[in-house]
């Protein structure tokens, strides 16, 4: 039977003693410039057991062809060692990050660690002992990622169906079979990823346009935001159930634009205009009964209203025309507004040209 497998993530990374490395849940980033200080130190794996045999350290490695990435790894029963005559923990010291990096890799060197270069699959039999001790330092000019750090503790699913005289470990046998082993784990490692694949919280961004795809809807090329992404299919089966209502234009225009929009029907509004009005009324909401018209509080860029009329297009009914009204904050004096509690003057201000300002009659740009 397979042993323990240990998940290196974001909690346990962020516990140990990090420099050059950006963390991003549990991946680590190394952006080098030939610095040579890029390191990770994590706090120990604790096996709970004297003289465990650990089997096998992988992750996922992306490296250009100057980056160099060494491994470091070392195994004992202690937990504690002498350092200026002092009792120190060795999780506290690998995790200060004021202990020099010379410091740290001396302690390694003298605790006979194994040492792997720019190798992201190792066997680690020759390893006994309840804690290990795990250090990784990158080197070099360009860019390392690491990603999925798993280390398996002792177990192997081949050697242990042999009789027990064919099971020495480290022994030529065991590591030509050891090879088999590790391609079965990740088999059973990734079938027992499969249901994060299809949850909708988990799965990755890339798989969010194909499901999508499934329920009928076309997200485009990848313009909404991942968070907005995922609200949107998760919610496409309801909305499909009430594609061509009202209530679905509200909902889609709101997960869109992150705030609630009013949705006026002309068919309706048309019963409380005078007929004086109308000319007016049809030059705002539309001339045929199909039309309709949502109202927007906010400013939207020309990107983010292309967004929503794309999505709009497939869920409104065939043959009516949606109209997208944004409203300003304030009103201005010009021969329709009166000053009333709903219009206010105002001076002129300066702007800034970026994609939230509007350079209407109240905006200038100063020298």
């Amino acid at each position: 039977m397979a042993g323990i497998t240990y998940s290196i993530k974001k909690n346990r990374i962020e516990r140990g003693c990090i420099s050059g490395l950006e963390i991003k849940g549990r991946t680590a980033v190394c952006k080098g410039k030939n610095s040579g200080d890029a390191y990770l130190f994590l706090r120990s794996l604790d096996s709970a057991v004297p003289d465990s045999e650990w089997g096998r350290m992988h992750f996922d490695m992306q490296i250009e062809e100057e980056m160099v990435v060494y491994v470091y790894l070392a195994a004992m029963n202690e937990n504690v060692f002498y350092r200026k005559d002092r009792l120190v923990k060795i999780d506290d010291f690998l995790a200060d990050p004021d202990e020099p990096l010379s410091i740290k890799k001396s302690f390694f060197e003298k605790v006979s660690a194994k040492r792997f270069l720019n190798k992201n699959d190792m066997l680690l039999y020759d390893l006994k002992g309840r804690y290990l001790y795990i250090a990784i330092e990158v080197t070099g000019i360009g860019e390392a990622v690491l990603d999925n750090l798993v280390v398996d503790l002792h177990g192997d699913n081949f050697m242990e169906t042999f009789p027990e005289v064919y099971r020495e470990k480290n022994s030529f046998f065991h590591r030509y079979l050891s090879v088999f082993s590790s391609i079965y784990n990740d088999f059973q490692n990734d079938i027992a990823a499969l249901p994060k694949l299809l949850d909708l919280d988990t799965c990755p961004k890339e798989l969010l346009p194909i499901y999508a795809g499934w329920l009928g809807i076309d997200v485009g090329n990848d313009f909404l935001g991942e968070s907005k992404l995922r609200t949107l299919v998760k919610e496409t089966y309801q909305l499909n159930r009430i594609k061509g209502t009202k209530k679905a234009i509200s909902r889609i225009a709101e997960i869109v634009l992150g705030e609630p929009v009013k949705v006026l029907e002309r068919n309706v509004m048309q019963n409380y205009v005078l007929s004086e009005e109308m000319r007016e009324f049809e030059e705002m909401y539309g001339k045929s009964m199909y039309d309709v018209t949502l109202l927007v509080n906010s400013y939207v860029s020309e990107n983010l209203k292309s967004q929503l009329m794309f999505l709009l297009n497939q869920f409104k009914p065939i043959r009516s025309r949606i109209h997208v009204i944004f409203l300003k904050p304030d009103g201005m004096l010009d021969s329709h507004c009166y000053l009333d509690m709903n219009a206010m003057v105002y001076s002129f201000s300066e702007g800034v040209l970026d994609e939230r300002q509007m350079l209407d009659g109240m905006t200038c740009l100063s020298e």
